[in-house]
C-alpha cells in the first residue's frame, strides 16, 4: 500500500500550484499529474481511501496518522475548516475530479458555503468518486456504544487478558502499528514469513514507531523500574522477533519515544536492539533488499545512539553466521564516527595524518562541498592539490579514488562554481591525465570530469575555451605511441555529449544575447565547430522560433555554415510546417546548387502559396535553363502571386523556350491587366525578335471604334520594344511616336525611344 505521507505530500503540493496558478497553467497540470499517480498507485491496492479527522487526530483507513507531519496537519486544517469531518476516495478517480476536490480545498470557506458547502460543489461538478461527510466522529469504549463526544475512534484493543506468548504478539503488533504512521498491516500472531517486493518501499523513508503508548505492555509483562528477568527478556524477544523488518526498523528508530515507567520495558528493549536490528536487516537482505537501501535507515537508526559500537558488532556477527557480508555494517559505523567528528577535526585527519583515500568517496565528497559552501577554500584547495598529485601515482587504487572525487568536484563548476584558481589546474591536471592513463575503468572517470567542466564552459558562454579544450584533447591523444581505440571512443563521448540539445540551446541563446560583430566572434567558430548537429539543431528551431530578431539570427547562423548545412535543410523540405520549408528554401537558395533542384521541384505544388513562390525562386537561381520546363509547366495552374514570381523568374533566365506561353498571357484581355504587363515586361528581359509581331500589335491605340489596347498595356508593350532593341522595333516605336497626340503619353514614348539600345 502506498505511504499515506507521500499522498499527502503530494496532495499539499499539487494544492499550492493551484493557489499560486491558474488550472490550466503547467505547474498547476504537473502538481495534479503527480498527486493522482500517487493516489492512483495506492487504490490500486484497494477499492477506497478514508481520511477521517477527529479533533486534532487523522485517520486512514481506521489507522492513525502521525499529525507532526506540517503535510497531514495542514489536511487536518484544511478539512476542519470547510465543516467535513472527512472525505474517501474510490478507485476510478479522475484526474478532473481530483481538481474539483483540490479547487474545494482552495476555497475560503465563507465562498465555499455561499455555494451550498463542499458536497454541494463536488455534486454540481459531477463528482462521483470522490465523497465528503458531516459525521462526527466519537471514542466507543467497551460496554458502552454511545461514546463521548470530541474523542476520537479507538483503534487499539485492550491488553489481553492472557500474558501468553501468542496473545503478547498479537498485542504488541497491532500497538505498534497504531502508532507508527505508515499504517503498516499485520498477519495473524505468527511472524511474517516473507515480504514481497513492493513491500521493500518503505525504505526509501520509513518514521519512527511512537512508543510512548506501550506502557501497558511493560505492566502486562510483569516489569517494574529494574532490568527485566531472563524469563521476562525471554518473553519480550519472542514478542518483539515476531513482527516484520518494517515494523522493526521503525521501532529501532522510535527508541528515544519509549516510555519512562515501567523503565523496565525500554531497558528491555534496548538490550535487545542489536538482535532486533540484526534480525530485521538479514530478513530485508534475504528478501531482496541492497545495502543501498538499507544504508540510510541504519544510518538513522544507530546515529542517536551511545552504544552504537554494541549494536553493530551483534549485527556484524549475525551476519557472518549466516553467511552475508558484515563489511557494509562496519562500514556504516565508521561513517557514523566521522561524522561526529568537528570539521577542523576532519582537515587535522585528512590535512596532516594523511586519512584522506581511508574515507569513502561520499564523505570525501560531503567534506570539500561542506568546505566550498563555508568558502573556507584554502583548506579546498590544498585537498583537491592532493587529489591531483595523487593521479600520478603507480597504485590504481589510489588513482580511482583521485579521479572518483575530482569528477564529483568538476560537478561543482557550473554549480555552485569552484574557487578561484580551482578550476584552472583540475581542468589542465584532468586534460593530461585524459592523454595517458592507461586504466579504461579509471579513464571513464577522467571522461566524466572532463565532460562537466565542458558543460560548465558551454553554460558560461565561453565557447572557445571548449573548441580549445577539445583540440587540445585531440592533438595530446594523437601523439601517444599506443593508440588505445577506447580513448579515442571517450573523445568521441564527449563530442557526443556537448551536442546534447540544451547545450546547443545554451550557445545559441549566447549568440541571441550578443550584438552581431560579436556573435560573429564569439560563437560562429563554435557553431562551425560543431558541424551538422548544430545545422540540424538550428534549423529545428527555425521551426519554433516566433520572435522575428531571433529567426533573423538562426537564419544568419545556418547561412554562415555555407554548405555543412545543406543536409539539414534539405531534410527540413518536407517538413510540417510551412514556415519551415519557407526559410529552408531561401537558405538553399543561398548555399544549394544543381543537385537540390529534384527536392524542391514537388514544392511548387505546396499547398502554402509563399512555399511555392518561394520554391519558383529557389529552383531558377539553383538549376537556371534546366528550371524553365518545370516552371512553364506550372503556369497551366497556379495562383497569380506564383505566376508573377514565375514570369520574373523566367525574364531572369531570358527563356526562349517559353515565349509561346508567355505572349500567349500577354495577349489574352480576360487575363487581369497586372499580369499582362508582368507577361510584357518578362518579353522585355527575354528580348526576342520573335515577340516583336505581338508587342507591336499591342501598342496599337484604340480606334474610334474601339480596338487596340489600355494605355498601361500600350506603355508596357513599348517598354518591351525598347528593351528588344532591334532596328524593326525602334522603327515601331518611331511610328507610334508619330501617331500619338501631343501630350504626356508622347513624351513617355519618345524618352523610351530615345533610351540607348541595349548590347
Amino acid at each position: 500500500m502506498s505511504d499515506f505521507l507521500q499522498l499527502a505530500q503530494s496532495l499539499a503540493v499539487a494544492l499550492k500550484a493551484l493557489q499560486m496558478y491558474t488550472a490550466l497553467h503547467p505547474r498547476a497540470q504537473e502538481g495534479l499529474a503527480a498527486a493522482h499517480a500517487v493516489l492512483s498507485r495506492w487504490l490500486a491496492e484497494q477499492d477506497r481511501l478514508q481520511f477521517v479527522v477527529s479533533g486534532a487526530k487523522a485517520f486512514v483507513d481506521g489507522q492513525v496518522q502521525d499529525t507532526r507531519s506540517p503535510h497531514v496537519s495542514a489536511l487536518v486544517k484544511l478539512v476542519s475548516e470547510r465543516g467535513i469531518s472527512g472525505f474517501v476516495f474510490e478507485r476510478g478517480v479522475a484526474p478532473e475530479e481530483m481538481l474539483v476536490f483540490l479547487q474545494g480545498l482552495a476555497t475560503k470557506p465563507p465562498k465555499l458555503e455561499e455555494q451550498g458547502g463542499f458536497e454541494a460543489l463536488l455534486r454540481a461538478s459531477g463528482v462521483v468518486s470522490i465523497k465528503v461527510s458531516q459525521t462526527r466522529y466519537q471514542e466507543v469504549s467497551e460496554g458502552d456504544e454511545s461514546g463521548s463526544e470530541g474523542k476520537a475512534p479507538a483503534f487499539s484493543p485492550a491488553p489481553p487478558v492472557s500474558p501468553s506468548p501468542d496473545n503478547l504478539v498479537k498485542f504488541i503488533r497491532e500497538a505498534l502499528l497504531t502508532s507508527i504512521a505508515r499504517g503498516a498491516t499485520s498477519t495473524s500472531g505468527s511472524t511474517n514469513s516473507g515480504v514481497d517486493e513492493g513491500e521493500l518501499g518503505f525504505l526509501k523513508g520509513f518514521c519512527p514507531a511512537d512508543l510512548s503508548g506501550l506502557g501497558p505492555l511493560g505492566r502486562e509483562l510483569g516489569l517494574g523500574e529494574g532490568m527485566p528477568t531472563p524469563g521476562q527478556l525471554g518473553t519480550l524477544r519472542q514478542v518483539l522477533m515476531g513482527l516484520t523488518p518494517e515494523v522493526q526498523l521503525s521501532l529501532l528508530l522510535g527508541l528515544g519515544s519509549l516510555p519512562e515507567h515501567p523503565a523496565g520495558l525500554a531497558l528491555g528493549v534496548k538490550a535487545l536492539a542489536g538482535e532486533i536490528l540484526a534480525v530485521a536487516t538479514s530478513t530485508v537482505l534475504a528478501q531482496g533488499g541492497s545495502w543501498l537501501q538499507l544504508k540510510g535507515p541504519l544510518q538513522d537508526i544507530l546515529r542517536p545512539l551511545p552504544d552504537r559500537d554494541r549494536l553493530v558488532r551483534t549485527l556484524s556477527t549475525h551476519l557472518r553466521v549466516t553467511g552475508l557480508d558484515a563489511s557494509q555494517a562496519e562500514a556504516i559505523l565508521r561513517h557514523l564516527d566521522w561524522e561526529s567528528l568537528s570539521l577542523e577535526a576532519k582537515l587535522l585527519k585528512v590535512l596532516e595524518e594523511g586519512h584522506l583515500f581511508e574515507l569513502s568517496l561520499e564523505e570525501r565528497l560531503a567534506l570539500l562541498r561542506e568546505l566550498l559552501d563555508l568558502r573556507r577554500f584554502d583548506e579546498f584547495l590544498r585537498i583537491q592539490e592532493v587529489l591531483l598529485d595523487t593521479l600520478h601515482s603507480d597504485r590504481s587504487e589510489l588513482r580511482l579514488k583521485a579521479i572518483q572525487t575530482l569528477s564529483g568536484v568538476a560537478r561543482w563548476a557550473q554549480d555552485p562554481g569552484l574557487p578561484p584558481g580551482g578550476e584552472g589546474p583540475l581542468a589542465e591536471a584532468l586534460r593530461a591525465h585524459f592523454a595517458w592513463e592507461p586504466d579504461p575503468p579509471i579513464h571513464r572517470w577522467t571522461t566524466e570530469a572532463m565532460e562537466s567542466l565542458l558543460v560548465a564552459l558551454i553554460h558560461r558562454g565561453d565557447l572557445g575555451a571548449v573548441i580549445s579544450d577539445l583540440q587540445e584533447l585531440e592533438g595530446l591523444c594523437a601523439f601517444l605511441e599506443d593508440q588505445h581505440p577506447w580513448r579515442n571512443e571517450a573523445l568521441a563521448r564527449l563530442r557526443d555529449a556537448i551536442q546534447r540539445p540544451q547545450l546547443l540551446d545554451a550557445a545559441i541563446l549566447k549568440a541571441f544575447a550578443l550584438e552581431r560583430d560579436q556573435m560573429l566572434q564569439e560563437v560562429q567558430p563554435y557553431i562551425e565547430f560543431i558541424g551538422d548537429p548544430m545545422a540540424r539543431h538550428l534549423v529545428g528551431r527555425l521551426g519554433e522560433e516566433n520572435d522575428r530578431t531571433r529567426r533573423g539570427r538562426l537564419v544568419e547562423a545556418v547561412r554562415s555554415m555555407g554548405p555543412t548545412a545543406l543536409p539539414a535543410l534539405m531534410d527540413a523540405l518536407v517538413a510540417p510546417a510551412w514556415f519551415l520549408v519557407r526559410n529552408a528554401l531561401t537558405l538553399l537558395s543561398d548555399l544549394g546548387d544543381a543537385g537540390c533542384v529534384a527536392a524542391i521541384l514537388p514544392l511548387l505544388r505546396h499547398p502554402e502559396p509563399r512555399v511555392r513562390r518561394t520554391a519558383v525562386r529557389a529552383l531558377w537561381k539553383l538549376g537556371g535553363p534546366v528550371a524553365e520546363p518545370h516552371l512553364v509547366a506550372q503556369m497551366k495552374d497556379t495562383d497569380m502571386e506564383t505566376m508573377q514570381e514565375i514570369l520574373f523568374a523566367l525574364g531572369q533566365l531570358r527563356s526562349e523556350s517559353s515565349l509561346p506561353q508567355v505572349t500567349e498571357l500577354a495577349q489574352d484581355k480576360r487575363v487581369i491587366e497586372k499580369l499582362r504587363i508582368q507577361a510584357m515586361d518578362t518579353l522585355g528581359h527575354i528580348a526576342s525578335p520573335r515577340s516583336l509581331p505581338m508587342l507591336v500589335e499591342c501598342l496599337r491605340r484604340k480606334g474610334f471604334f474601339g480596338g487596340g489596347e489600355t494605355q498601361p498595356i500600350r506603355l508596357a508593350a513599348a517598354k518591351a520594344l525598347a528593351a528588344l532593341g532591334t532596328p524593326e522595333a525602334q522603327a515601331a516605336l518611331q511610328r507610334a511616336v508619330d501617331g500619338e497626340p501631343k501630350g504626356e503619353d508622347r513624351e513617355t514614348l519618345r524618352r523610351l525611344l530615345d533610351r540607348p539600345v541595349p548590347p
